[in-house]
C-alpha cells in the first residue's frame, strides 16, 4: 500500500512540474512567431479576417515588417495573402488574436497576391502600395530598393 501510494506521489510530480515550468514561460510577456503564425485576425466590425500564414521580418535589423494574412477561399482553394505592415496590427490582452483596422469589404480591395506566387515585398511601389492602402505612414528607410545589397 505504501508503495503504491509513492508511485502516485511520483507520477503526480512528474507530470505536474512540468506544466507548471511551461505555464511560467508562457507569461513572460514576449511573443514568439510560433504564437503568431496561425493567430486569428479580426476586423473593425469583429469579423474573422483570416489567420497569420507567415512573418516577413527584416534581414538588416530582424523587425517584423509585414504579418501574411490568408482570407477567403475554402479549404485552402482561391485562398489570398495580403502583406498587412506589423504596425497595423494590436494584439489582443488575452494574447489570442490580432485586431486590424479593417472591415472584409475593405480587405477585399486590399493589395494581395496568389500564396504560391509571392511578390518582392523590398520592391519601392509594393511597399508604397501597401503602406498606403492601410493609411499609414512608412517607416524611415522603407520604400526604397536594396538593389546592390
Amino acid at each position: 500500500m505504501r508503495y503504491l501510494r509513492l508511485m502516485s506521489i511520483c507520477l503526480c510530480v512528474c507530470v505536474f512540474v512540468p506544466l507548471q515550468t511551461t505555464e511560467a514561460r508562457d507569461k513572460s510577456g514576449v511573443l514568439k512567431a510560433s504564437q503568431l503564425i496561425g493567430m486569428k485576425v479580426e476586423g473593425t466590425d469583429g469579423k474573422k479576417l483570416g489567420d497569420v500564414k507567415d512573418l516577413v521580418l527584416d534581414p538588416d535589423d530582424g523587425s517584423i515588417n509585414y504579418a501574411v494574412l490568408d482570407f477567403g477561399g475554402i479549404a485552402g482553394i482561391g485562398d489570398k495573402y495580403f502583406a498587412v505592415p506589423w504596425p497595423t496590427l494590436n494584439i489582443t490582452p488575452d494574447k489570442k488574436k490580432l485586431l486590424l483596422d479593417v472591415t472584409k469589404r475593405e480587405l477585399k480591395d486590399a493589395p494581395g497576391f496568389d500564396k504560391n506566387n509571392w511578390p518582392d515585398l523590398n520592391d519601392q511601389q509594393q511597399v508604397v502600395t501597401i503602406y498606403e492602402f492601410y493609411e499609414i505612414p512608412m517607416p524611415e528607410g522603407r520604400g526604397t530598393s536594396r538593389v546592390g545589397k
